[in-house]
């Protein structure tokens, strides 16, 4: 059986209970305000979904949720837009006295407590965005029959209106918004999330006094919410959106019913170019279906043939033309890829492109656009100020409990303040049981190590788990905390890790270390401020063999489980760097030192500024490992992927130019404009061993890596 978000079962918070367990309590809030205001209900939530918005001044009217306070903060004011999901609302927080954007789910989905499950998820997820380019989400919940989700509330129109008005744009402008349309979807992708709805209608666009545009991309994960709500239904109303809304965005993988991953919003990003530089989609037919078929079948026209006035560049007929290839592994294969050969063209252009690629300046021209823009009375309110308001809330909560505290204390006397003080949960070393679900887990403190057993199993088929919690304070800047994570091995069994958030259900890292009497350890871990759960339990994947592993009762052989942070100058790799948007960048005449720590681990670096203009060459050195496993090198420049080289440093075999020995060098790359250069390193089964296990267990084994620039 394996490990993942299935497996949790009792162990992790089922829905009822997650906001009990895995996050803060909701702060109380001020009824007096909402006293006398009627409270939403399922009825008129379902009357109020259903009105059209064809006459805003009728709908305004009609609407009795206009007024309503949801969640004792936000007061619904007026309508401002509806989609497949429902409909949106500019709202007042009450307390703050700034506007807000609320959707609400619409009636047939919210009736569906899978969907509703769902769609919490799906809030909390997307609440992890920060991108200046991403519409941010703040709240969301379920409040008297309605299900919510607030967010930032954003002026302007949608692209798709900008293009209706305009027309075609030129690439000069396009290329720009879509620089951070690609900012946005690279960040998600990064995290493991597919937005899977791309097109001109979920992009708002807002222009600075200078003329720029500013583009935000919404709805993360809505049309993954819908698919799963009409699998459950019987599928009728994706057919009706999605056929009807949205079949020119399709990609072919979706509609062959492939797996899909983030390439298929790289497709819907080319679509997206295609239509607005020559105001056609790529595939045009009478019927949904036939667009479809075109999709899977068709080969697109190049931009400058389909509409020849326009003058579309020949680059960037490629670079569209890529987009939209069948196979993702023809496309590009992340955003910052294509981001990096669009912004290649742009300067070709003579534009200037750097403050839309550098988060913080594009973060200021955002402020600077919704400073600028036309909109109703009052002020939006942004991130910062709602999450101040949220921590403002709580600290006088915590502040009330600690007063009325204190004064049971002072009048319960000496007797009962012993007795207080021995019920108040202390650090002591050691795992306190029970500990197998988050609600209950030992805390651990920074810096300390706790000792635990994996005793008394869940079941037959579910070892015992232990929970722990710690917390990772914020530091002098916004950046992520390096942290180390050790847990020592347990000699007669293999064993996982895996790390949660406050607030999510999934874990956000599993590390299985692969075989027995083997620690797991991280020296350098990203890591947002923010309590975490880490949850050690036994492995009990398979990987392959038919026979389930015997699951273990170990009553005498203990772990030991330490996080701390760790030093902020080092040359080791900082995990998690697996792909390319989170790869450790080395600079010319450095050295990275990293370890596969666990299975399929795996370590992207790439060079920084330093090389620009220059050619350089990897080296690589690795340590002796157990037999079976060998380190595998692979280089990267852009698209392009090298031939992948074992380096060996053990065993007797033929060296070619898939093997070679300790230590590596590689072949000059040269230097291209736009076009990164990094290696991927992992491990890889030995060829030169005659029994080499299937799955190549992690290792504490460190590799030494370097780049240098070729004379």
């Amino acid at each position: 059986m394996s490990i993942g978000e299935d497996d949790l079962g009792e162990t992790a918070p089922n829905d009822a209970d997650t906001t009990a367990l895995l996050m803060e309590p909701s702060p109380e809030v001020d009824t007096t305000a909402s006293a006398e205001t009627p409270q939403p209900t399922s009825r008129i939530a379902a009357l109020a979904l259903s009105l059209p918005l064809d006459d805003e001044a009728i709908a305004h009217r009609a609407d009795p949720l206009i007024g309503l306070v949801v969640a004792g903060r936000y007061r619904i004011l007026t309508p401002i837009g509806r989609g497949g999901m429902g409909v949106v609302y500019k709202v007042e927080h009450v307390h703050l006295g700034k506007l807000l954007a609320m959707k609400l789910l619409a009636g047939e989905l919210s009736m569906s407590p899978e969907v509703v499950r769902r769609f919490k998820r799906e809030a909390l997820t997307v609440s992890r965005l920060s991108s200046p380019s991403t519409v941010h989400v703040f709240d969301y919940g379920v409040d008297a029959g309605l299900t919510y989700i607030v967010m930032e509330l954003v002026t302007g129109r949608d692209l798709a209106a900008v293009l209706s008005d305009g027309g075609p744009m030129p690439f000069a402008r396009l290329g720009k918004i879509v620089l951070q349309i690609l900012s946005s979807l690279g960040e998600a992708h990064g995290k493991g999330i597919v937005h899977r709805d791309v097109k001109p209608q979920n992009v708002m666009i807002t222009t600075t006094e200078g003329g720029t545009d500013i583009a935000k991309v919404l709805d993360f994960g809505i049309a993954k919410l819908r698919e799963e709500a009409d699998a459950n239904a019987g599928g009728e109303v994706t057919r009706r959106d999605q056929l009807i809304g949205t079949p020119y965005f399709l990609p072919p993988e979706l509609i062959r019913g492939d797996p899909v991953d983030h390439r298929a919003d790289l497709y819907a990003v080319g679509v997206l170019l295609y239509h607005a530089l020559t105001g056609h989609y790529p595939f045009h037919a009478k019927t949904s279906a036939s667009i479809l078929v075109k999709h899977v079948t068709e080969k697109p026209v190049a931009p400058s043939i389909r509409v020849p006035s326009r003058g579309v560049p020949p680059g960037v007929d490629a670079i569209v033309l890529r987009a939209l290839e069948k196979e993702p592994a023809a496309r590009w294969q992340n955003a910052e890829e294509l981001q990096a050969a669009i912004a290649a063209e742009l300067r070709k252009l003579g534009t200037d492109v750097e403050a839309l690629l550098d988060a913080s300046a594009l973060r200021k021209l955002t402020r600077a656009a919704l400073a600028g823009a036309e909109r109703s009375p009052g002020e939006i309110a942004s991130r910062d100020e709602v999450e101040a308001y949220e921590r403002k809330l709580r600290s006088r909560r915590h502040l009330a409990w600690f007063a009325s505290s204190l004064v049971l204390v002072l009048g319960a006397g000496a007797g009962l303040f012993v007795m207080w003080r021995r019920w108040t949960p202390r650090f002591v070393g050691v795992e306190i049981e029970p500990n197998d679900t988050a609600a209950n887990a030992t805390p651990l403190p920074l810096g300390e190590s706790a000792s635990g057993l994996l005793g008394k199993r869940i079941d037959a088929q579910r070892s015992d788990r232990d929970f722990y919690t710690f917390e990772i304070p914020k530091g002098t800047s916004d950046a992520p905390r390096i942290a180390r994570l050790v847990v020592t091995a347990l000699p007669n069994m293999e064993t996982c890790t895996l790390l949660y958030r406050q607030g999510f259900q999934a874990p956000i890292a599993q590390y299985c270390v692969g075989r027995p009497d083997h620690s797991l350890s991280i020296p350098r871990l990203g890591i947002e401020p923010g309590r975490y759960y880490a949850s050690v339990l036994q492995d009990l994947d398979p990987r392959g063999d038919r026979k389930i592993p015997f699951v273990h009762e170990n009553v005498s052989d203990t772990y030991a489980i330490t996080v701390a942070l760790a030093e902020e100058s080092s040359t080791h790799e900082i995990e998690p760097n697996d792909e390319l948007p989170s790869a450790t960048s080395i600079e010319p005449g450095e050295t990275r030192t990293g370890a596969l720590g666990w299975i399929d681990d795996q370590d992207t670096y790439c060079v920084g500024a330093g090389a620009q203009g220059q050619a350089i060459r990897w080296t690589a050195r690795d340590a002796v490992r157990d037999a079976g496993s060998v380190l595998e090198v692979m280089t990267m420049r852009g698209r392009e992927l090298g031939s992948r080289v074992r380096v060996h440093t053990a065993g007797e075999g033929t060296l070619s130019q898939e093997d070679s020995r300790s230590p590596w060098t590689g072949p000059a790359i040269a230097y291209e404009e736009g076009t990164p250069r990094c290696v991927r390193v992992r491990l890889a089964r030995d060829p030169w061993t005659a029994e080499a296990p299937r799955t190549q267990p992690g290792g504490i084994e460190a590799y030494v890596l370097a780049v240098d620039i070729v004379p």
